[in-house]
C-alpha cells in the first residue's frame, strides 16, 4: 500500500468509520492530490484573513483616533490591497475546488456503477430508480462529505487557532466567553445527532421509490398508452410527491431548529462581548478599535467553531448515504474473480440442478458438445433460470451443480464464462445509439464486414449505420430480437441457448434463421427453449422434460402446475 492509499484509508476510517475501506480508499486515494492543492490554497487564504481586522484597528486607533489622514490613507490602502487579494485568491479556490471535486464526484459515481453491474444474482434486486438514487444522489452526499470535510476541517481549525490567538493578543478575559458556548454547542449536536441520521435516512428510501415510480413510467409508457392508462399512473404519482414533500419540510424543519441553536448561542456571545468590550472601552482601558478587531476576530473563531460542531452533525447524514452504497460496493457482493474457462467445446453437465426460485424437481443432464437440445416444460416452472445458471445469471440452490466441460461455473470468472454460454432472451433490449454500437457491446472490435455477416444471419439487411431508440423503440418486435441474436453470434460463444429469442419473428423467416445458424456452427451446442414455432422443429438429440415439485408448488386446492396445464389439454 503506497503512502496516498495509507493516508486515504485512516481518512475513510476517521470519517466514516471500517465499513468502506475496501471501495471509497482508492477513490480518495486518487483524489488527494487535489484535495491537497485546494487544502493549501484555502489555508493561504485563511491566513491572509488575520490581516485585515488588524489593519482595521491601526486605521481606527492610529488614524482616525489621532486624526491622521496619512495614517489612514496608508492603512486603506494596505485594507484595500489585502481585500483584493483575498477576493483573487477566493476564485482560484472556488475553481480548483469545482475541478476536483467533481474529478472525485466522476471517480465515484464509476466505482458505484461499476459495482452495481458487477452485482452478485443472489443479492437482492435494486430497483431502476432505487439505483438511480443511490449512484446519483447518495455519491454526492459521500463527495461532499469526504472532500469538504477535510477541507472545512483543516481551513476551519486554522482559522480557530489564529482568531483565538489574536483574541488573547487582544485580551484574555473576553476570550473565554466564546470559548464557554463551544461545550454548549457539542453537547446540543450530540444529543441531536441521532434523529438526523433517522430523518435523511427515510428521505432518501422515499427517493428510491419516487424515482423507481418514474422509471418505471417512462419505460412502460408504450403499455400505458395501449391502455389508456397514464391518467391513472400520474394519480399514483402524487401521494408519492406528497409523502416526498411531507419528509422535505420534516428535514427543513429539524435542520432549521438545530442550526438555530448555535446560532442562539453565538449571539449570546457577540451581545456579551459586546458588553464587556463597551464597558472597557468606556472605562478607557481599551480604544475602539480594539473593540471592533475583537469581534471581527471572534467571527473569525466562532464560524469555524460552529462549521467543526456542524461536520459532526453532518456526518449522521452521509452515514445513511454510506451504508447504502457500501450495500452495493461490499466486496462479497460483487461477482467477479475465479479463473476463465479452460479451452472446451461446449459439454454442459447439470447435476441436482435448479435455481433458487424454480418450480421444478432437480435435472440430472448432460448434453454433449455440438447437440441440438430442447428444454420443454410448461410455463413458469424454471426453464429459463435453468440454462442461466451455466451462465451463472441466477443463485443456484442448495446442492445444485453445473459443469462446463468438465469445469464447475461456480468457480469460473463470470464474464468469460457469459462469452462461452451465450443466452438470447425473449425480450430482446436494445440500447440508444447505432446498430453498431448495439453490435459492439459482444465484441468491439467486430469489423463492419463481420458485423454485417451476423446480421445477415439473423435475417436482417439493415445497416449498421441505423439509429436505435432508447430501447429500440423504433423498430418492430422481431427486429429488436433480430439484432439481440445478431449480438450473441459475435461472441465467442460455445453455448448457444435461444430462449423463445424468435417469437416475435414470422414463421417462414424464423425458420430459414434457425438452419443457418446450425449449419453455420455444427460443433456448437445449441439450447432451445420454445412453446411453439419452428424451433421444436428443429432435429433435437435430446428432449429435457421439467417436472414440477409438488413440494414446492400447490394452490390452494392442492393441484400442481402440470395438473392444471393437463386439464386445459384435456378440455381442449
Amino acid at each position: 500500500m503506497t503512502l496516498r492509499e495509507r493516508i486515504a484509508a485512516l481518512m475513510v476510517r476517521g470519517l466514516f468509520g471500517p465499513a468502506a475501506l475496501s471501495w471509497l480508499t482508492p477513490v480518495l486515494a486518487r483524489a488527494l492530490p487535489g484535495i491537497a492543492l485546494v487544502l493549501a490554497t484555502s489555508l493561504t487564504a485563511a491566513l491572509i484573513a488575520l490581516v485585515p481586522p488588524w489593519l482595521t484597528k491601526l486605521l481606527i486607533d492610529q488614524g482616525l483616533v489621532a486624526q491622521d489622514w496619512h495614517t489612514v490613507l496608508r492603512y486603506a490602502a494596505m485594507a484595500f490591497a489585502v481585500g483584493l487579494l483575498i477576493l483573487c485568491g477566493s476564485v482560484v479556490n472556488s475553481l480548483l475546488h469545482l475541478r476536483f471535486s467533481a474529478q472525485m464526484l466522476i471517480d465515484l459515481r464509476s466505482r458505484m456503477l461499476d459495482a452495481a453491474l458487477h452485482r452478485r444474482p443472489d443479492r437482492p434486486a435494486l430497483t431502476v430508480g432505487e439505483g438511480m438514487a443511490r449512484i446519483d444522489g447518495d455519491t454526492a452526499e459521500i463527495q461532499r462529505f469526504a472532500f469538504d470535510t477535510v477541507l472545512a476541517a483543516a481551513s476551519s481549525v486554522f482559522r480557530l487557532v489564529g482568531g483565538t490567538v489574536m483574541l488573547f493578543v487582544l485580551d484574555w478575559r473576553l476570550a473565554l466567553i466564546p470559548l464557554m458556548a463551544a461545550p454548549i454547542n457539542l453537547g446540543f449536536l450530540i444529543w441531536a445527532r441521532p434523529r438526523t441520521r433517522e430523518r435523511a435516512d427515510q428521505l432518501r428510501s422515499n427517493r428510491g421509490e419516487l424515482s423507481s415510480y418514474l422509471a418505471e413510467g417512462f419505460a412502460g409508457l408504450p403499455t400505458l398508452r395501449t391502455l389508456g392508462a397514464q391518467p391513472s399512473r400520474l394519480t399514483g404519482f402524487v401521494p408519492l410527491q406528497a409523502q416526498q414533500v411531507m419528509l422535505l419540510l420534516r428535514q427543513r424543519r429539524w435542520s432549521e431548529f438545530v442550526s438555530f441553536v448555535p446560532q442562539l448561542t453565538g449571539a449570546l456571545v457577540r451581545t456579551a462581548i459586546l458588553l464587556g468590550g463597551g464597558w472597557l472601552v468606556v472605562s478607557g482601558q481599551w480604544q475602539i478599535g480594539a473593540l471592533i478587531a475583537f469581534l471581527s476576530y471572534v467571527g473569525m473563531m466562532t464560524g469555524p467553531l460552529q462549521n467543526l460542531l456542524g461536520l459532526y452533525h453532518a456526518q449522521a447524514q452521509a452515514q445513511v448515504a454510506l451504508a447504502r452504497l457500501t450495500a452495493i460496493a461490499e466486496p462479497d457482493a460483487d461477482e467477479r474473480g475465479g479463473r476463465a474457462p479452460s479451452p472446451g467445446s461446449g459439454t454442459l453437465r447439470l447435476v441436482q440442478a435448479r435455481a433458487m426460485a424454480s418450480r421444478h424437481l432437480p435435472v440430472d443432464l448432460t448434453i454433449h458438445a455440438g447437440e441440438t437440445v430442447l428444454i420443454d416444460g410448461p410455463s413458469g416452472i424454471g426453464k429459463s433460470t435453468l440454462i442461466a445458471l451455466a451462465a451463472g445469471l441466477v443463485a443456484p440452490a442448495p446442492g445444485a451443480r453445473v459443469f462446463l466441460d468438465g469445469e464447475d461455473v461456480a468457480g469460473l470468472d463470470r464474464q468469460s464464462l457469459r462469452r462461452a454460454v451465450a443466452v438470447v432472451p425473449q425480450a430482446a433490449l436494445l440500447f440508444r445509439g447505432t446498430v453498431a454500437d448495439n453490435l459492439h457491446l459482444a465484441d468491439p472490435e467486430a469489423s463492419d464486414d463481420q458485423m454485417t455477416a451476423v446480421l445477415a444471419m439473423a435475417g436482417l439487411s439493415l445497416t449498421t449505420d441505423v439509429a436505435i431508440d432508447e430501447a429500440g423503440r423504433n423498430l418492430s418486435g422481431g427486429e429488436r430480437q433480430r439484432i439481440a441474436l445478431a449480438r450473441a453470434l459475435l461472441l465467442p460463444f460455445r453455448v448457444l441457448v435461444l430462449d423463445e429469442c424468435l417469437s416475435e419473428v414470422d414463421t417462414p423467416t424464423a425458420r430459414t434463421i434457425l438452419t443457418v445458424i446450425r449449419d453455420r456452427f455444427p460443433d456448437r451446442t445449441i439450447i432451445v427453449i420454445a412453446h411453439a414455432g419452428p424451433a421444436r422443429e428443429m432435429a433435437f438429440d435430446q428432449v429435457a422434460l421439467l417436472r414440477a415439485d409438488p413440494s414446492v408448488l400447490r394452490n390452494s386446492r392442492g393441484d400442481t402446475p402440470n395438473q392444471r396445464v393437463k386439464a386445459r389439454e384435456n378440455a381442449v
